[in-house]
């Protein structure tokens, strides 16, 4: 349920919004003009609001983590905290708060064909609890005049955003998991500072604040 979602907020309702929530907000060169993106999917660049300075600034980042050695897929979602994965391994990208973000959108949904749409009641953006890392590595990107992508070594910046169990909403479609939605600017403040406290936030998102479409 966490491998595809849209963001068609636009920078100004955006920047309006964290104004109202009193966080200083900012954009870097590639997205002070950031059109809105119908389909986001893994190993593709995506927009993140990560920590700078006492605010936040919106910065575009490759979704999915390095894959755990002997495994191909990147990780795009985060669920057992308590894996010595997260715990001990990647213990700093998951707990520091220089390394924490908040992934804007508008629905999530499976990528299958004709998926079903959730959205979030009376908010009309909300955002997935996220970490990111730099990593210098191979990935996909897009070749100048050709329209396959081939991979290529550099460095780059990574995210990931946490899952919890689905709510009662979400479990007919997907049984198993649904990601940890943030709508409450406490709650993103709380995130974004990180710590191990911090991880009270990973539970599902109130089933009848939601919608589908």
């Amino acid at each position: 349920m966490c491998n595809r979602y849209a963001n068609r907020i636009s920078i100004s309702e955006l920047r309006k919004l964290f104004i109202e929530y009193d966080i200083p907000f900012s954009t870097t060169s590639a997205t002070g003009n950031l059109a809105p993106q119908d389909n986001i999917y893994p190993d593709q660049d995506s927009s993140v609001l990560r920590t700078k300075g006492n605010g936040v600034e919106l910065a575009m980042l490759r979704w999915g983590f390095p894959p755990i050695p002997g495994k191909k897929p990147p990780i795009t979602n985060i669920r057992n905290l308590k894996s010595k994965w997260w715990k001990d391994v990647n213990r700093e990208w998951l707990l520091e708060p220089k390394h924490r973000c908040l992934v804007p959108f508008t629905a999530f949904a499976e990528p299958v064909r004709n998926p079903t749409w959730f959205n979030i009641k009376d908010h009309e953006v909300a955002f997935f609890a996220g970490i990111w890392r730099p990593w210098h590595g191979e990935r996909l990107t897009e070749q100048p005049g050709k329209t396959r992508r081939a991979r290529e070594e550099r460095d780059w910046e990574l995210y990931a955003f946490l899952t919890t169990e689905a709510n009662e909403l979400v479990k007919p479609v997907h049984e198993k998991a649904m990601p940890v939605i943030l709508t409450d600017p406490f709650e993103m403040k709380e995130w974004l500072a990180g710590g191990e406290v911090s991880l009270h936030l990973q539970r599902p998102y109130a089933a009848e604040a939601m919608i589908t479409q």
